[in-house]
């Protein structure tokens, strides 16, 4: 047997041996997503939409952008963070965990009769419809006039660009994440958060 067919047999074994190791499955079981969770390269995953979010909230709520010289909470409006990867992310994710961590701060709240796509609840809008139906008690129907706009809006992106080298890729994700105060159109607080992930493909290519 020539070097090329005792190569060729020792790779094939070698392909053999991480496919049947890759058949191999486990049962399934929760975990910790920010120690146990999947990490893939080219997307983004549970454990960088909980780094981004709490360093985000905490730039946010530093800065003082949300504090207002009358004392009152600022109300915030869930504005949109476009998705700029190509790989689908779904960035309410971050929106979520941002407004959940705004309301736990005690420094704002959050409007949900007004979002990017309309309103985020609409009931607002339907209870005030009910005025004119004499199946209600009129006393007890929401007024027009009494809800509040919002003061403040975030938005933001996402990009991610890719580089490669040989068999190693390697992603770099930028999230801009911006706090608009509606009353001026003027940004007043806004930061950027990478998170680099990079691998290298088997050469086996699997």
């Amino acid at each position: 047997m020539n070097l090329f067919v005792k190569r060729s047999a020792v790779m094939l074994t070698a392909a053999v041996l991480a496919a049947g190791a890759a058949g191999c499955g486990s049962s399934a079981r929760r975990i910790d997503p920010a120690t146990q969770g999947i990490t893939t390269v080219r997307d983004v995953n549970t454990s960088d939409w909980q780094d981004v979010a709490a360093r985000s909230i905490d730039s946010l709520l530093a800065s003082g952008a949300l504090t207002r010289p009358d004392g009152r909470k600022s109300i915030v409006m869930i504005n949109t963070v476009a998705d700029r990867t190509g790989r689908r992310a779904n960035t309410r994710i971050l929106t979520n965990k941002m407004r959940q961590a705004m309301l736990a701060s005690g420094k704002a709240v959050v409007t949900t009769a007004v979002g990017a796509q309309g309103a985020e609840d609409s009931a607002t809008r339907q209870v005030r419809e009910l005025e004119n139906d004499d199946l209600f008690n009129p006393a007890t129907v929401q007024k027009r006039g009494t809800v509040l706009a919002p003061d403040i809006s975030i938005s933001g992106e996402i990009i991610r660009e890719e580089t490669r080298s040989g068999r190693t890729v390697e992603s770099l994700f930028m999230f801009h994440v911006v706090a608009t105060d509606l009353a001026t159109g003027l940004a007043v607080w806004e930061d950027t958060f990478d998170i680099s992930k990079q691998e290298t493909e088997n050469i086996f290519g699997f």
